[in-house]
């Protein structure tokens, strides 16, 4: 990581563009005027200029990028590295992945639909808005469960409804080569309904955002899977 405020980044990046590693001339002069420090440089559109004070002149040599004899000056081969790896900053793009709901792009249609108008309408309490949305993601999972497992009674819900659709002579059953993870099936979504479902269709959980966000998000995951057994 570079000490530099965005300003001396800003400038650092404008002399690599105009000074291309492998190019010459890469040599330019800092003049001093009654104004300020200006870099005056010379490209094919002519002569231009670019403020620079004396602070961030020197910010720039201490951290290696710049090298100044009086007022010619050079960029040294650490400025180009620094601004290809953009000052060495983090890769942060995986971020918007481990953040619930941070992007809604592939969410489930009746998730959309189900859940996030509460949410959007429910600011005011935050709590009370992630608690009717977790329950309605549960219902909008036992709904596609019983819609892809082929199971018409409505009465049949829950554990029952996994089982009906899991076990070995399940609707689903021909579905999987290996009766292991046939089995992995049924234990995934019976836990979910045990212990997510259940407790939610009974009485008020209150989730906090982070993780009413984190069980839509996994609820999504698990119509995605049950969509591939379509």
């Amino acid at each position: 990581m570079y000490n530099l405020t965005n300003s001396q980044k800003d400038i650092l990046q404008q002399l690599v563009q105009k000074f291309p590693e492998g190019h010459i001339p890469k040599e330019f002069f800092i003049y001093k005027t009654q104004g300020g420090n200006i870099i005056k440089l010379e490209d094919e559109s002519g002569d231009n200029e670019l403020k620079i004070t004396q602070l961030d002149q020197e910010a720039l040599k201490n951290e290696g990028l710049l090298l100044c004899t009086g007022q010619r000056c050079i960029l040294t081969g650490k400025a180009y590295e620094a601004v290809d790896t953009n000052f060495n900053a983090p890769d942060t793009s995986f971020v918007k992945h481990l953040t619930p709901l941070a992007d809604i792009t592939n969410l489930d249609e009746d998730l959309k639909r189900r859940c996030l108008p509460t949410l959007g309408a429910g600011s005011a309490d935050p709590n009370t808005s992630w608690d009717t949305a977790v329950n309605n993601a549960c219902r909008v999972l036992e709904n596609r469960l019983r819609h892809v497992g082929g199971i018409s009674d409505t009465n049949c819900v829950g554990v029952p409804l996994v089982n009906e659709v899991f076990r070995k002579n399940g609707t689903l059953a021909s579905k999987f080569s290996v009766d292991a993870e046939r089995q992995g099936y049924r234990d995934l979504y019976a836990g979910i309904f045990g212990a997510f479902r259940n407790p939610s269709a009974h009485h008020f959980v209150d989730p906090t955002p982070e993780k009413g966000g984190a069980f839509i998000v996994f609820v999504n995951l698990l119509l995605k899977k049950l969509e591939d057994l379509r």
